[in-house]
């Protein structure tokens, strides 16, 4: 008995040994990631690097936790496998990054939010969605934004043009909760993000009702995340397995429901409609 347990521990350690390793980077967004409280380990992001796990046991997971604000320096200098899910694929980040073929996540377009005492100084009531552009230029507000993010390009060429004066970026650990504790305090006028991000960050403040979320209009319905890994052969072997893998992950209700999740339940319906075209 105790040799056949040798044996079998032998070879789990050597199959462990033979198994390509590849690091994925963990950032300070929850509810991407959540490393505390009654939600810890139960992120949209960390879903879905655990299905890709269990596609893929020829891989060994390793994980790495790191601000925001570095984790695209990391990924870009790491000289092992780093991967990162939800990334933006834009053109500058693909002569960067190796990405996958296939989205990894997909979820609404970034929005808005605002203290209502500051809206409705500037706006109708009971509108949904506005421009990002107005808001910033006719009415000379101040936006809180973290940095090394990208909301998509239209919205990010607007972000570009916004005056230094005008604009607030947060660097280090939970940035956007910094600049949602500003926006509460009325230290910024709007401050962009993802509808379960405003949501999550918001409830751990118990102050929802002080709060709207608007859709930008420059900004398209939905928003795709890639798996985007420092460019080298090995990532992009790796990221060929993670393009089969996904294929199926994304075709099993374990995924929808992930991806539904932190999504506000009044705009549910929108991302629902959105996963039957795609």
């Amino acid at each position: 008995m105790i040799k056949t347990f040798i044996i079998i521990f032998a070879f789990l350690t050597c199959f462990q040994s033979l198994a390509k390793n590849v690091t994925f980077l963990k950032v300070d967004f929850a509810p991407y990631y959540i490393f505390d409280g009654t939600h810890k380990g139960q992120g949209r992001d960390e879903e879905v690097i655990n299905l890709l796990k269990k596609a893929m046991p020829e891989y060994q997971f390793n994980y790495m936790l790191i601000p925001s604000s570095r984790a695209l320096f990391e990924l870009q200098h790491s000289s092992q496998i780093t991967c990162m899910l939800s990334l933006y694929k834009t053109e500058q980040r693909k002569k960067l990054f190796h990405f996958s073929k296939q989205y990894s996540t997909i979820g609404l377009a970034p929005t808005i939010a605002m203290h209502k005492d500051v809206a409705s100084k500037v706006m109708p009531d009971h509108i949904t969605a506005t421009s990002l552009k107005d808001l910033i230029f006719k009415h000379n507000l101040m936006l809180g934004k973290s940095t090394e993010r990208s909301y998509g390009q239209n919205v990010d060429e607007i972000i570009l043009k916004i005056p230094q004066e005008d604009l607030i970026i947060r660097a280090g650990k939970d940035s956007l909760q910094s600049l949602t504790y500003m926006l509460l305090k009325k230290r910024v006028d709007l401050i962009i993000g993802y509808p379960g991000e405003h949501l999550y960050l918001q409830s751990q403040l118990n102050r929802e009702n002080e709060f709207i979320q608007l859709h930008i209009s420059e900004a398209p319905k939905t928003v795709l995340g890639f798996v985007g890994c420092n460019k080298s052969g090995e990532s992009k072997r790796f990221l060929k397995q993670v393009d089969k893998s996904l294929n199926t992950i994304k075709a099993s209700q374990v995924y929808a429901s992930t991806m539904l999740r932190w999504v506000p339940k009044r705009l549910q319906e929108s991302l629902i409609n959105e996963f039957k075209e795609k």
